[in-house]
C-alpha cells in the first residue's frame, strides 16, 4: 500500500464519507481507487529527475494554454489581476494555444471572475496571437443575445481570436440571474447555443419585446470570425461528451474527474458521436484541464504547492456545503485530514506539478487516450510572482510536446483565422 491508501486508510468512515460525497457531486471517483489504479502500474526505478523525458519522440502534438480560476476573490488587493495578464502576455510570445477565464458568481471560490467577457476584452488588448476562450459561460444564467453581442466586441477587439466553452452552471444560488430554468438548464444552453450560432453567422430574429410585440434582432457590431468556435465543459457525464460530438463542438473537462481509463471511454464516444453526424472525428478538441506548477525539483514544488493547493481544494469543497452533500456531525479535524489525504492524491496522479519528467508521464497518459490540448490552471493560490517565474519550465514541456506538428487545436484556429 503506497503513501497515498495509508493517507486515506486511515481516515475515518466519516471522513470517507465526505470526501467521495463531495467528489462524486461532480463526478469524481472514489480517491482508494484512483489510488488503486495507480498501485496496480508498473514502478518506474528511475528517479523522476534522471529521467530522460526529452529523449522519447512526440508522435502527436499536444497543445498547451492557460487557465485561470482564482480559489478567492475576496482578497483586498489592487493588483487581483496581475497574474491574469502577465501570463497572458507569456503565452502569447510563447504560442500557448489560449488564455482561458471562467464565470463564477457569489462565492470566494472563482470570485474575479463574474464576466469572463469583460476580462476578455482586457487581454485581447494587451495579446496579438492567443486565442481568448471563456471557460466558461454559463449560458442558462444569461440572455442569449446578450451573450452573443459582448463576445462578439471581445472579437472585434481580438481581429477574430475568441471562443466560448458554454457550461449548464450547477449551482443553484447562482440562478438568482434565472431560476425558472434551473431544472432543464442543460436543455436551455444547447437551445441557445444554436441561437448564438445562428446570431453569429449574420441571421436576423424575430424576438418577443415589450406587450407581446415582436422585435427584429440582428447581431451588432458583425463578428469578424463567420463562426464562434465553441467547447462544451463537461463534469463527467458521458451523455455530455456525446452531444458535444453531435453539434461539432469540443470538449472541455478536468481531469480530476476520470480515470485514464474513463477518459478514454468518454473521448472514443465522442469521436464516434461527430463521426455519426458528419463531422470529421479528429478534429474535434479534447482540452483537459489540469493544475500546474511546474519547476526543478519534485520535493521542492510538492512543499510550494502544499499550503495553497490544501486551501484551494478545501475552498472548492466548501461551495457544496449548500447544497447539502456532506454530514453534519464531520469536524473541521475531519476536514483537515480529508484535505491532506486529498493533496497527496492530486499531487501524484492529477495535477501538472514537480518537474518536467514527473508531468510527462501524465501527459503521455492523456496522449494515449486522445487529448489534444491541456488547460493549465496556473491560478490557484501559489505566489504571483513564483507562478510567473515558473512558466518558463512549463514552456519546456510545451515545446516538447507541441513541436511544431499541426494539432487539431491549431488547424482549428487556422480555419477560423486564415
Amino acid at each position: 500500500m503506497d503513501d497515498i491508501a495509508k493517507r486515506f486508510s486511515s481516515l475515518t468512515p466519516e471522513q470517507l464519507a465526505l470526501l467521495e460525497l463531495r467528489l462524486k457531486k461532480q463526478g469524481l471517483r472514489s480517491p482508494l481507487e484512483q489510488s488503486a489504479e495507480v498501485d496496480a502500474q508498473p514502478r518506474v526505478e528511475q528517479s523522476e529527475e534522471e529521467f530522460d523525458w526529452k529523449s522519447k519522440p512526440v508522435e502527436k502534438s499536444l497543445s498547451f494554454s492557460l487557465y485561470f480560476f482564482s480559489d478567492d476573490g475576496s482578497k483586498d488587493s489592487p493588483d487581483k489581476y496581475r497574474l491574469v495578464l502577465e501570463s497572458a502576455k507569456f503565452a502569447d510570445r510563447n504560442d500557448f494555444s489560449a488564455v482561458w477565464t471562467p464565470e463564477r458568481h457569489f462565492q470566494d471560490f472563482g470570485g474575479l471572475y463574474p464576466n469572463p467577457s469583460v476580462l476578455s476584452a482586457a487581454l485581447a488588448m494587451i495579446t496579438e496571437r492567443v486565442q481568448i476562450r471563456a471557460g466558461s459561460v454559463a449560458l442558462p444564467l444569461h440572455h442569449p443575445v446578450r451573450v452573443a453581442e459582448e463576445w462578439s466586441v471581445v472579437d472585434n477587439l481580438s481581429n477574430g481570436r475568441v471562443a466560448v466553452s458554454f457550461a449548464s452552471g450547477w449551482h443553484p444560488d447562482d440562478f438568482i440571474f434565472a431560476p425558472a430554468v434551473y431544472e432543464d438548464r442543460k436543455e436551455v444552453m444547447f437551445r441557445n447555443i444554436e441561437l448564438i450560432q445562428r446570431l453569429w453567422s449574420g441571421e436576423t430574429f424575430m424576438m418577443a419585446g415589450v406587450g407581446g410585440q415582436e422585435v427584429a434582432v440582428r447581431l451588432l457590431p458583425k463578428p469578424l470570425q463567420t463562426r464562434l468556435p465553441i467547447w462544451i465543459t463537461s463534469a463527467g457525464s458521458s451523455a455530455t461528451w456525446i452531444r458535444a460530438g453531435e453539434i461539432g463542438a469540443n470538449v472541455l473537462a478536468a481531469l480530476i474527474g476520470y480515470s485514464f481509463e474513463d477518459l478514454a471511454e468518454r473521448v472514443s464516444s465522442y469521436r464516434e458521436a461527430r463521426a455519426r453526424h458528419g463531422y470529421d472525428p479528429q478534429t474535434g478538441i479534447v482540452s483537459i484541464m489540469m493544475h500546474t506548477f511546474v519547476g526543478q525539483s519534485n520535493s521542492a514544488v510538492k512543499e510550494q504547492v502544499r499550503a495553497p493547493f490544501t486551501h484551494y481544494l478545501r475552498s472548492y469543497f466548501k461551495q457544496y456545503d449548500n447544497v447539502r452533500v456532506a454530514a453534519d456531525d464531520v469536524t473541521e479535524d475531519d476536514r483537515d485530514a480529508i484535505m491532506k489525504a486529498a493533496f497527496e492524491l492530486y499531487f501524484e496522479n492529477n495535477t501538472l506539478m514537480g518537474t518536467p519528467a514527473k508531468c510527462s508521464r501524465v501527459i503521455e497518459q492523456l496522449l494515449a487516450v486522445g487529448v489534444d490540448e491541456i488547460a493549465c490552471l496556473v491560478d490557484f493560490g501559489v505566489e504571483a510572482d513564483a507562478v510567473l517565474g515558473n512558466l518558463q519550465y512549463l514552456n519546456e514541456l510545451r515545446e516538447h510536446y507541441d513541436n511544431g506538428n499541426i494539432s487539431p487545436a491549431k488547424t482549428q484556429r487556422r480555419k477560423e483565422n486564415p
